[in-house]
């Protein structure tokens, strides 16, 4: 996967401290949080704390994760101006179907803050289809490919991944970011922007799989979801509902099947 050249992070001044060796001044790398602003056009704005690289596809897949837009036909324009490198402004074609709250800050660890009622997007978001199958072996190769592409991670140690793979388990779309929730958009929007296709999907994750993680890839219809870590209760209650094949700590030679497990071949007769 191609490399991103990016604001994502920057040198500092630090004393590194060992039990069994003197402290040693040095410079050490870390990953750049900042207050990016989506500016919505006849809206308002939307802070989020971020990593200020891609920040046009973070705020596409913001506004499309959040369902104020349907497809990147909704979009008009998309501007950064070269004295605000970190506001994004976007033009939509109907902004009266926007009633969330305008200014809101959301934190790069918050996900859907306050914006959905839970029980809701459970009822109202519609299952996924059945046109990806996977084996382990392919579990594992998605998980593998989109470390390889975590450059800033291998910098600072501080960031999250997300992508978005095809049929064939190939990842299409990526990002990186500080926020595990804004890694996601990115990789969401960028697939928007790219005008990439969005059926038989899915999503692969570095971080754990929380329920807006889960509900974030359902919007995105992916069918598969794959995550490093551990998922949520609600996570798994979600992606049970809404048909989506949901694995965890997916590492070397193993995996968790949670749900739907007719996906990952081999499984389906046992």
């Amino acid at each position: 996967m191609e490399q991103k050249n990016d604001r994502s992070f920057e040198s500092v001044k630090i004393t590194r401290l060992s039990a069994d060796k003197p402290p040693v001044n040095m410079d050490d790398d870390v990953a750049v949080e900042k207050a990016i602003t989506i500016m919505i056009d006849k809206v308002g704005s939307f802070t989020v704390l971020a990593t200020p690289d891609d920040i046009e596809s973070l705020a596409v897949g913001f506004l499309f994760s959040e369902g104020m837009i349907d497809s990147i036909d909704d979009v008009v324009d998309i501007t950064i101006k070269p004295q605000l490198p970190d506001v994004v402004g976007v033009s939509i074609v109907d902004p009266s179907r926007i009633s969330i709250s305008r200014n809101m800050i959301v934190a790069s660890s918050c996900g859907m803050c306050g914006a959905r009622n839970i029980v809701s997007l459970l009822e109202t978001t519609p299952q996924a289809e059945e046109t990806v199958e996977l084996t382990q072996i392919q579990l594992n190769e998605i998980i593998d490919n989109l470390r390889s592409s975590q450059q800033v991670f291998k910098k600072t140690g501080a960031t999250h991944a997300a992508g978005i793979f095809d049929s064939t388990g190939d990842i299409f779309s990526w990002a990186e970011d500080i926020g595990r929730h804004n890694a996601l958009d990115k990789a969401v929007g960028n697939r928007l922007i790219q005008k990439q296709p969005a059926q038989s999907c899915g999503v692969v994750l570095s971080s754990r799989a929380s329920f807006e993680m889960i509900a974030k890839s359902a919007r995105a219809n992916a069918e598969i979801v794959i995550a490093v870590s551990a998922p949520s209760s609600l996570a798994i209650e979600a992606a049970d509902k809404w048909n989506i094949t949901l694995c965890g700590f997916v590492r070397p030679g193993k995996a968790n099947v949670y749900t739907h497990r007719q996906r990952i071949k081999g499984l389906d007769d046992e």
